[in-house]
């Protein structure tokens, strides 16, 4: 729900100097508003404008507050500002929209994921980035499939793990289509500045994300030199007889703890063998896990391997502030051995 300051966004130096004045002249004008309650030109806190600091008297205001203004400068000094202050708060409302289409993508963009050197957006995201229905969403999309420049699949959208996303050319190209398509105006208008502003943010934050992936495998790859690329957990090293792949694992996963993505700290080195291992016992790899995730795994399934322990309890000591436990998982318990000679229950 709007705030109910959310209509005061025109500060007192922007609008002095579309009316081509001083904002000690803009002052006199205001005051010349509150001198006779009882003339025509009338200038109302709650309404036109109102205080961010009463001290000083600094005010922000309204459309309206900037038209009556600009009307009475019209009236007593000829200036003919009516049409300069109407196109300023036309492009002041398009200023609004653009920054509340730029925190909408940042706020629905987690699922942006590079897929064959394509950047995707679920079906979720782009819903409300377009602040449409899944319905007129599917509507545009098929319109798009059946147009005489038809969305290609893996290049305009694609199915991962079973739902639709879209690209980020498939994504401007249902923007400009609803842009044009929509009945309502401002609808279209938010459409359009997706499809111009967003361009610009999504750039930022793919660029950003290319430089985040990059920074991270930097690290695997100090932490597989620190770690003499041998398994912590077996103590196994690869040789010409005994091939296999080592992953440097995330010990707080990297999607769920993003801000020790990069840290060589918060990474070990395992046997290929050993991290799948790790993530089925976890659930899958998109499941979160901590240190003390490992921790139980190493003393379920590999009980002669104290070395990694003292390790992993130092891993937790460095990072005191996160949670050490993902929530429980539902694995079978496994059965007790039965020693020789002992009567089953």
């Amino acid at each position: 729900m709007p705030r109910k300051t959310s209509k005061f966004t025109i500060k007192e130096a922007e609008l002095a100097a579309a009316l081509e004045i001083t904002p000690q002249r803009l002052d006199e004008i205001i005051d010349f508003f509150s001198s006779d309650p009882n003339d025509e030109w009338e200038l109302t806190e709650g309404d036109h404008f109102m205080y961010t600091s009463q001290k000083w008297k600094n005010r922000i205001f309204s459309d309206l507050g900037a038209f009556a203004i600009a009307k009475y400068l019209d009236s007593h000094e000829n200036k003919s500002l009516w049409d300069r202050i109407v196109e300023f708060v036309t492009h002041h409302r398009e200023k609004i929209r653009n920054a509340f289409v730029r925190k909408k993508i940042y706020e629905n963009s987690s699922s942006l994921t590079c897929r064959n050197g394509r950047y995707f957006l679920s079906k979720k995201d782009t819903v409300a980035i377009l602040s449409t229905s899944y319905a007129r969403l599917n509507k545009s999309f098929e319109d798009l499939k059946h147009s005489e420049r038809p969305l290609k699949i893996f290049v305009d959208f694609d199915e991962i793990d079973g739902a639709r996303c879209y690209s980020l050319s498939g994504f401007y190209r249902l923007s400009q289509n609803l842009s044009n398509q929509l009945t309502s105006k401002d609808r279209r208008a938010w459409c359009e500045a997706v499809d111009i502003v967003g361009r610009k943010t999504l750039k930022a934050i793919t660029a950003e994300a290319d430089s985040r992936q990059q920074r991270i495998q930097k690290a695997m790859g100090e932490a597989k030199k620190r770690d003499k690329e041998t398994c912590q957990i077996t103590r196994e090293k690869p040789t010409r007889h005994d091939q296999f792949n080592i992953a440097a694992h995330h010990i707080f996963s990297s999607k769920h703890y993003p801000h020790l993505a990069v840290s060589v700290d918060n990474l070990i080195t395992l046997k290929e063998g050993v991290h799948k291992e790790f993530h089925t016992w976890n659930r899958g790899n998109g499941n979160p896990c901590t240190v003390n995730d490992l921790i139980d795994f190493v003393c379920e399934r590999y009980l002669d391997s104290s070395e990694v322990l003292l390790r992993l309890y130092q891993v937790k000591s460095m990072f005191p502030n996160e949670p050490v436990s993902t929530k429980q998982r539902q694995r079978q318990p496994q059965p007790k051995s039965q020693l020789p000679g002992e009567k089953a229950a």
